[in-house]
């Protein structure tokens, strides 16, 4: 079994400074590549004791085709991905400075504020211009969430990326493949999963179910609050695929009428009465905004 410590060199190349963070499936370290000047990567490992588990490494050589498919936009950059001697799996990212936006928002809820409308349009806009950009090669997410998107502390060094960087592609389904998520499994994050993704019927899914995630992220960080709050799964489940749609103005008095409008059809259950790309999402928002 591989196991790293600070210190060590990663295949000959990337020296690991300090542990970023951990999860079940994986640790990301703050690394030094001697391959390239010294500079510092995000590299994140998959726990040896998973190097058999295919569907994990299925997960991680997703995450780097599909970030390295979006490469210029606001997708995290992929400056590798490789293994190691004894078969451990590592993905090197561009190392980066800030916090998530749900750090962010939680940060701003704590206070009783709610993100300002100008300061959305900044973080969002290169969003949707990357998920457009996903979805035209055939890539969707299927896990944006608050904490997915990366809010950088010093965005003016990053000029025409903007100030934020979408991560985790781990689930994302490329529609030219095969699907990778067997049937009734449900890939993704309760608040912001669109109503037929609990279907579990994964040949239906399209990039229409990250239109509705982007609605219900956007919800969030102007209400203070997901779209859809519930004691239970199950009773999640029900209010989203069977409530009413929320009110924004409830939360946000400030905007303008129609954006309860735009919430409907953000998150209409039915995928046909959705706005049908994000694009469109955007836009319709922007005219309420403007109004």
């Amino acid at each position: 079994m591989e196991i790293f410590d600070i210190g060590d060199v990663v295949d000959d190349r990337y020296e690991l400074l300090d542990e970023i963070g951990a999860g079940a499936h994986g640790t990301v370290f703050r690394a030094r590549d001697l391959r390239g000047g010294d500079a510092e990567v995000a590299l994140k490992c998959l726990h040896p004791e998973l190097a058999a588990n295919d569907a994990l490494k299925a997960r991680l050589t997703r995450e780097a085709r599909s970030m390295s498919a979006l490469s210029g936009t606001s997708a995290a950059e992929v400056l590798a991905f490789g293994s190691t001697p004894k078969g451990t799996l590592y993905l090197a990212l561009e190392l980066l400075h800030g916090h998530d936006l749900e750090a962010t928002l939680t940060a701003l809820e704590a206070r009783g504020e709610r993100l300002p409308v100008d300061r959305l349009l900044a973080l969002f806009a290169p969003i949707v211009t990357t998920l457009a950009a996903a979805h035209a090669r055939g890539i969707i997410h299927r896990d944006l969430k608050p904490a997915n998107i990366f809010v950088l502390d010093e965005p003016h060094e990053n000029l025409g990326r903007g100030p934020v960087r979408l991560l985790d592609f781990g689930l994302a389904k490329d529609l030219a493949a095969d699907p990778l998520t067997t049937k009734g499994a449900i890939a993704g994050s309760p608040a912001y999963i669109a109503p037929e993704v609990w279907m579990g019927k994964p040949h239906e899914l399209d990039h229409r179910l990250d239109v509705y995630s982007l609605g219900a992220v956007i919800f969030r960080a102007l209400a203070g609050r997901p779209p859809f709050q519930a004691d239970t799964r199950i009773d999640l489940v029900i209010a989203c695929m069977h409530g009413p749609r929320p009110s924004l103005r409830t939360h946000r008095p400030d905007l303008p009428e129609g954006v309860n409008a735009w919430v409907e059809r953000a998150l209409a259950t039915s995928r046909d009465a959705r706005f049908q790309d994000v694009g469109a999402l955007w836009q319709a928002l922007l005219d309420v905004l403007r109004t």
